[in-house]
Protein backbone atom coordinates (compact mmCIF):
# COMPACT_ATOMS: atom_id res chain seq x y z
CA UNK A 1 0.00 0.00 0.00
CA UNK A 2 2.80 2.42 0.89
CA UNK A 3 4.38 1.78 -2.52
CA UNK A 4 1.08 2.52 -4.29
CA UNK A 5 0.56 5.74 -2.35
CA UNK A 6 4.09 6.85 -3.14
CA UNK A 7 3.49 6.14 -6.82
CA UNK A 8 0.29 8.16 -6.86
CA UNK A 9 1.97 11.05 -5.03
CA UNK A 10 4.73 11.09 -7.61
CA UNK A 11 2.18 10.99 -10.38
CA UNK A 12 0.34 13.99 -8.95
CA UNK A 13 3.60 15.90 -8.70
CA UNK A 14 4.24 15.26 -12.37
CA UNK A 15 0.69 16.27 -13.25
CA UNK A 16 1.19 19.56 -11.44
CA UNK A 17 3.74 20.64 -14.07
CA UNK A 18 2.15 22.96 -16.64
CA UNK A 19 1.82 21.37 -20.08
CA UNK A 20 4.15 23.92 -21.59
CA UNK A 21 6.90 22.89 -19.17
CA UNK A 22 6.50 19.11 -19.50
CA UNK A 23 9.32 17.56 -21.48
CA UNK A 24 8.13 13.98 -21.14
CA UNK A 25 6.13 14.05 -24.36
CA UNK A 26 6.91 17.19 -26.38
CA UNK A 27 4.24 16.51 -29.02
CA UNK A 28 1.33 17.31 -26.70
CA UNK A 29 -1.03 20.05 -27.89
CA UNK A 30 0.23 23.48 -26.88
CA UNK A 31 -1.44 24.73 -23.69
CA UNK A 32 -0.61 26.65 -20.53
CA UNK A 33 -2.24 27.06 -17.12
CA UNK A 34 -2.93 30.69 -16.19
CA UNK A 35 -2.96 31.75 -12.53
CA UNK A 36 -4.73 34.86 -11.26
CA UNK A 37 -1.67 36.09 -9.37
CA UNK A 38 0.35 36.07 -12.59
CA UNK A 39 -2.44 37.73 -14.56
CA UNK A 40 -2.71 40.45 -11.91
CA UNK A 41 1.05 41.04 -11.76
CA UNK A 42 1.43 41.12 -15.52
CA UNK A 43 3.53 37.95 -15.74
CA UNK A 44 0.69 36.42 -17.76
CA UNK A 45 -1.56 38.16 -20.27
CA UNK A 46 -4.64 37.34 -22.29
CA UNK A 47 -3.26 36.91 -25.80
CA UNK A 48 -5.74 37.83 -28.56
CA UNK A 49 -4.17 35.15 -30.77
CA UNK A 50 -4.87 32.41 -28.22
CA UNK A 51 -8.08 30.86 -26.90
CA UNK A 52 -8.92 30.26 -23.24
CA UNK A 53 -11.03 27.63 -21.49
CA UNK A 54 -12.44 28.40 -18.05
CA UNK A 55 -13.55 25.63 -15.66
CA UNK A 56 -14.94 25.92 -12.12
CA UNK A 57 -15.06 23.01 -9.66
CA UNK A 58 -17.27 23.36 -6.54
CA UNK A 59 -15.70 22.37 -3.20
CA UNK A 60 -12.74 20.37 -4.54
CA UNK A 61 -9.87 20.52 -6.97
CA UNK A 62 -10.51 18.78 -10.28
CA UNK A 63 -8.69 17.50 -13.33
CA UNK A 64 -9.62 16.49 -16.82
CA UNK A 65 -8.62 16.18 -20.45
CA UNK A 66 -9.75 17.92 -23.61
CA UNK A 67 -8.89 16.66 -27.08
CA UNK A 68 -8.32 19.25 -29.78
CA UNK A 69 -9.72 18.40 -33.19
CA UNK A 70 -6.63 18.38 -35.44
CA UNK A 71 -6.47 21.01 -38.16
CA UNK A 72 -4.77 20.75 -41.57
CA UNK A 73 -1.37 21.83 -40.22
CA UNK A 74 -1.49 19.37 -37.34
CA UNK A 75 -2.52 16.56 -39.66
CA UNK A 76 0.34 17.45 -42.02
CA UNK A 77 2.83 17.45 -39.10
CA UNK A 78 1.52 14.06 -38.01
CA UNK A 79 1.91 12.66 -41.52
CA UNK A 80 5.48 14.01 -41.64
CA UNK A 81 6.22 12.29 -38.33
CA UNK A 82 4.77 9.04 -39.70
CA UNK A 83 6.99 9.23 -42.78
CA UNK A 84 10.09 9.89 -40.67
CA UNK A 85 9.44 6.95 -38.36
CA UNK A 86 8.50 4.71 -41.28
CA UNK A 87 11.83 5.52 -42.97
CA UNK A 88 13.67 4.72 -39.72
CA UNK A 89 11.81 1.43 -39.37
CA UNK A 90 12.68 0.48 -42.96
CA UNK A 91 16.34 1.33 -42.34
CA UNK A 92 16.39 -0.72 -39.10
CA UNK A 93 14.71 -3.79 -40.62
CA UNK A 94 17.79 -5.30 -42.36
CA UNK A 95 19.81 -4.92 -39.13
CA UNK A 96 17.08 -6.51 -37.05
CA UNK A 97 16.78 -9.37 -39.52
CA UNK A 98 20.55 -10.02 -39.42
CA UNK A 99 20.48 -10.09 -35.62
CA UNK A 100 17.60 -12.55 -35.71
CA UNK A 101 19.34 -14.81 -38.23
CA UNK A 102 22.58 -14.73 -36.23
CA UNK A 103 20.69 -15.67 -33.06
CA UNK A 104 18.84 -18.42 -34.94
CA UNK A 105 22.13 -20.07 -35.84
CA UNK A 106 22.88 -20.43 -32.14
CA UNK A 107 19.63 -22.31 -31.67
CA UNK A 108 18.14 -19.55 -29.51
CA UNK A 109 16.32 -17.17 -31.83
CA UNK A 110 14.07 -14.41 -30.49
CA UNK A 111 10.40 -15.31 -30.16
CA UNK A 112 9.31 -13.29 -33.17
CA UNK A 113 10.99 -12.87 -36.52
CA UNK A 114 11.23 -9.24 -37.65
CA UNK A 115 8.64 -8.29 -40.24
CA UNK A 116 9.50 -5.82 -42.95
CA UNK A 117 7.45 -2.65 -42.41
CA UNK A 118 5.10 -1.61 -45.20
CA UNK A 119 2.92 1.45 -45.65
CA UNK A 120 -0.12 -0.73 -44.97
CA UNK A 121 1.19 -2.33 -41.76
CA UNK A 122 3.29 0.41 -40.16
CA UNK A 123 1.70 2.60 -37.50
CA UNK A 124 2.75 5.15 -34.90
CA UNK A 125 0.91 6.47 -31.85
CA UNK A 126 -2.56 7.81 -32.73
CA UNK A 127 -2.77 11.50 -33.52
CA UNK A 128 -4.96 11.94 -30.43
CA UNK A 129 -1.82 11.78 -28.28
CA UNK A 130 -0.76 15.05 -29.88
CA UNK A 131 -4.13 16.68 -29.23
CA UNK A 132 -4.28 16.25 -25.44
CA UNK A 133 -4.89 19.33 -23.30
CA UNK A 134 -5.11 18.65 -19.58
CA UNK A 135 -5.97 20.77 -16.59
CA UNK A 136 -5.70 20.36 -12.81
CA UNK A 137 -5.48 19.38 -10.12
CA UNK A 138 -2.62 21.84 -9.51
CA UNK A 139 -2.05 25.33 -10.91
CA UNK A 140 -5.51 26.62 -10.17
CA UNK A 141 -6.52 30.03 -11.52
CA UNK A 142 -8.20 31.05 -8.27
CA UNK A 143 -10.22 29.66 -5.37
CA UNK A 144 -13.06 30.94 -3.21
CA UNK A 145 -13.73 30.01 0.39
CA UNK A 146 -16.84 29.62 2.52
CA UNK A 147 -20.15 28.00 1.66
CA UNK A 148 -19.54 28.50 -2.05
CA UNK A 149 -15.99 27.21 -1.98
CA UNK A 150 -14.64 26.49 -5.43
CA UNK A 151 -11.46 26.00 -7.43
CA UNK A 152 -11.20 27.44 -10.93
CA UNK A 153 -8.87 26.76 -13.84
CA UNK A 154 -7.97 28.87 -16.87
CA UNK A 155 -6.16 27.12 -19.71
CA UNK A 156 -4.55 28.92 -22.62
CA UNK A 157 -4.93 26.83 -25.79
CA UNK A 158 -4.73 27.10 -29.54
CA UNK A 159 -8.05 28.20 -31.09
CA UNK A 160 -10.14 25.32 -32.38
CA UNK A 161 -12.68 22.67 -31.52
CA UNK A 162 -12.25 20.74 -28.26
CA UNK A 163 -13.94 17.57 -27.01
CA UNK A 164 -14.16 16.80 -23.30
CA UNK A 165 -12.50 13.38 -22.97
CA UNK A 166 -13.33 12.94 -19.31
CA UNK A 167 -12.10 13.46 -15.73
CA UNK A 168 -8.72 11.93 -16.44
CA UNK A 169 -5.33 12.59 -14.91
CA UNK A 170 -2.91 11.82 -17.75
CA UNK A 171 0.71 11.22 -16.90
CA UNK A 172 2.80 10.76 -20.06
CA UNK A 173 4.85 7.61 -19.87
CA UNK A 174 3.25 6.40 -16.64
CA UNK A 175 -0.30 5.70 -15.52
CA UNK A 176 -3.74 7.01 -16.39
CA UNK A 177 -6.19 7.81 -13.58
CA UNK A 178 -9.89 8.42 -14.17
CA UNK A 179 -12.53 7.63 -16.74
CA UNK A 180 -12.70 8.45 -20.43
CA UNK A 181 -16.01 9.52 -21.94
CA UNK A 182 -15.26 7.38 -24.98
CA UNK A 183 -18.89 6.36 -25.41
CA UNK A 184 -20.30 9.87 -25.61
CA UNK A 185 -19.35 13.41 -24.62
CA UNK A 186 -19.62 17.04 -25.69
CA UNK A 187 -17.49 19.38 -27.77
CA UNK A 188 -17.26 23.14 -28.21
CA UNK A 189 -15.40 25.84 -30.09
CA UNK A 190 -12.69 27.85 -28.32
CA UNK A 191 -12.30 31.09 -30.25
CA UNK A 192 -9.20 33.28 -30.45
CA UNK A 193 -9.11 36.20 -28.04
CA UNK A 194 -12.04 34.86 -26.03
CA UNK A 195 -12.51 33.04 -22.73
CA UNK A 196 -14.86 30.13 -23.37
CA UNK A 197 -16.56 29.29 -20.10
CA UNK A 198 -17.63 25.80 -19.11
CA UNK A 199 -18.45 27.13 -15.64
CA UNK A 200 -19.18 24.23 -13.31
CA UNK A 201 -20.70 22.10 -16.10
CA UNK A 202 -17.97 19.44 -15.89
CA UNK A 203 -18.84 18.81 -12.22
CA UNK A 204 -22.19 17.35 -13.46
CA UNK A 205 -24.32 19.17 -10.90
CA UNK A 206 -26.89 19.69 -13.68
CA UNK A 207 -27.46 15.90 -13.88
CA UNK A 208 -29.97 14.31 -11.50
CA UNK A 209 -29.74 10.69 -10.40
CA UNK A 210 -31.75 9.43 -13.39
CA UNK A 211 -29.33 11.15 -15.78
CA UNK A 212 -26.28 9.93 -13.85
CA UNK A 213 -27.58 6.35 -14.05
CA UNK A 214 -27.27 6.54 -17.83
CA UNK A 215 -23.54 7.14 -17.59
CA UNK A 216 -22.40 4.34 -15.30
CA UNK A 217 -23.00 0.76 -14.20
CA UNK A 218 -21.95 1.50 -10.61
CA UNK A 219 -25.15 3.07 -9.35
CA UNK A 220 -25.10 2.28 -5.64
CA UNK A 221 -23.08 5.37 -4.66
CA UNK A 222 -24.78 7.84 -6.99
CA UNK A 223 -26.09 10.94 -5.19
CA UNK A 224 -29.88 11.21 -5.01
CA UNK A 225 -30.21 14.95 -5.47
CA UNK A 226 -32.11 17.34 -7.69
CA UNK A 227 -30.37 18.82 -10.69
CA UNK A 228 -28.78 22.25 -10.24
CA UNK A 229 -28.51 24.72 -13.13
CA UNK A 230 -25.00 25.18 -14.45
CA UNK A 231 -23.25 28.41 -13.49
CA UNK A 232 -21.64 29.49 -16.75
CA UNK A 233 -20.32 32.81 -15.43
CA UNK A 234 -16.69 33.85 -15.17
CA UNK A 235 -15.31 35.59 -12.05
CA UNK A 236 -15.04 39.36 -11.83
CA UNK A 237 -11.30 39.08 -12.47
CA UNK A 238 -12.04 37.80 -16.00
CA UNK A 239 -15.23 39.71 -16.78
CA UNK A 240 -13.23 42.55 -18.36
CA UNK A 241 -12.02 40.22 -21.11
CA UNK A 242 -14.15 38.92 -24.01
CA UNK A 243 -15.93 35.83 -22.70
CA UNK A 244 -18.81 33.59 -23.68
CA UNK A 245 -20.61 30.47 -22.55
CA UNK A 246 -19.40 27.31 -24.28
CA UNK A 247 -21.79 26.34 -27.06
CA UNK A 248 -21.96 22.60 -26.53
CA UNK A 249 -22.56 20.02 -29.23
CA UNK A 250 -22.74 16.25 -28.98
CA UNK A 251 -19.53 14.32 -29.59
CA UNK A 252 -19.67 10.71 -30.73
CA UNK A 253 -17.67 7.68 -29.69
CA UNK A 254 -13.88 7.79 -29.60
CA UNK A 255 -11.12 5.22 -29.31
CA UNK A 256 -9.89 4.57 -25.78
CA UNK A 257 -6.31 5.28 -26.80
CA UNK A 258 -5.27 5.98 -23.19
CA UNK A 259 -6.67 2.64 -21.98
CA UNK A 260 -8.60 4.31 -19.19
CA UNK A 261 -11.84 3.13 -17.62
CA UNK A 262 -14.59 3.55 -20.20
CA UNK A 263 -17.72 5.61 -19.63
CA UNK A 264 -19.80 8.43 -21.02
CA UNK A 265 -21.10 11.79 -19.91
CA UNK A 266 -24.76 11.83 -18.76
CA UNK A 267 -27.31 12.91 -21.38
CA UNK A 268 -27.26 16.69 -21.73
CA UNK A 269 -30.72 18.27 -22.18
CA UNK A 270 -31.11 19.74 -25.64
CA UNK A 271 -27.60 18.67 -26.65
CA UNK A 272 -26.92 14.96 -26.21
CA UNK A 273 -29.10 11.88 -25.77
CA UNK A 274 -28.48 8.15 -26.07
CA UNK A 275 -30.24 5.46 -28.06
CA UNK A 276 -28.96 2.49 -26.06
CA UNK A 277 -25.19 2.80 -26.68
CA UNK A 278 -25.42 5.27 -29.58
CA UNK A 279 -24.91 9.01 -28.87
CA UNK A 280 -27.59 11.21 -30.45
CA UNK A 281 -26.77 14.76 -31.51
CA UNK A 282 -30.00 16.55 -30.54
CA UNK A 283 -28.96 19.88 -32.05
CA UNK A 284 -27.88 18.23 -35.28
CA UNK A 285 -31.11 16.22 -35.34
CA UNK A 286 -33.19 19.35 -34.85
CA UNK A 287 -31.23 21.14 -37.59
CA UNK A 288 -31.71 18.19 -39.96
CA UNK A 289 -35.43 18.08 -39.23
CA UNK A 290 -35.78 21.83 -39.78
CA UNK A 291 -33.83 21.56 -43.04
CA UNK A 292 -35.98 18.64 -44.21
CA UNK A 293 -39.16 20.54 -43.34
CA UNK A 294 -37.93 23.64 -45.21
CA UNK A 295 -36.98 21.55 -48.24
CA UNK A 296 -40.35 19.80 -48.19
CA UNK A 297 -42.14 23.15 -47.98
CA UNK A 298 -40.07 24.54 -50.84
CA UNK A 299 -40.72 21.43 -52.94
CA UNK A 300 -44.47 21.62 -52.26
CA UNK A 301 -44.50 25.32 -53.20
CA UNK A 302 -42.55 24.63 -56.40
CA UNK A 303 -44.92 21.79 -57.31
CA UNK A 304 -47.97 23.96 -56.69
CA UNK A 305 -46.52 26.72 -58.87
CA UNK A 306 -45.67 24.20 -61.60
CA UNK A 307 -49.19 22.74 -61.51
CA UNK A 308 -50.70 26.22 -61.67
CA UNK A 309 -48.51 27.08 -64.66
CA UNK A 310 -49.42 23.82 -66.40
CA UNK A 311 -53.12 24.41 -65.78
CA UNK A 312 -52.84 27.91 -67.17
CA UNK A 313 -51.06 26.64 -70.28
CA UNK A 314 -53.69 23.91 -70.88
CA UNK A 315 -56.69 26.24 -70.51
CA UNK A 316 -58.46 27.16 -73.80
CA UNK A 317 -57.86 30.70 -75.03
CA UNK A 318 -60.59 33.16 -74.16
CA UNK A 319 -63.36 33.69 -76.75
CA UNK A 320 -62.91 36.76 -78.96
CA UNK A 321 -64.94 39.80 -78.00
CA UNK A 322 -67.52 40.50 -80.75
CA UNK A 323 -67.15 43.81 -82.57
CA UNK A 324 -69.74 46.44 -81.72
CA UNK A 325 -72.68 46.83 -84.15
CA UNK A 326 -72.47 49.62 -86.70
Amino acid sequence: MKRILTQIAGALALAATPAAAQKVKPDLAESKAIELKNLTSGKAKIDPAKAYIFVRSPQNRANGIFLKTPGPEEIANYETKWREEFAEAQADYPKALKRYEAAAKTGRPPKEKPVEPTEQSFAIDPIEFRMIVGYGPQFIFDKTEGENKSFSYLIEVEPGEYTYFGPILYLPGTQVFGQCFCMGSVKFEAKAGQITSLGDFLSLGWADRKALEQSTFERELLPDRPAKPTDWSVPASLAQYPNAKAELRAAGKRNNFLRALVGRIPPVPGVLAYNRDVPVDLIGLAEAQAKAAAEAEAAAKAQAEAEAAAAAAAAPPPAPIPAPAQ
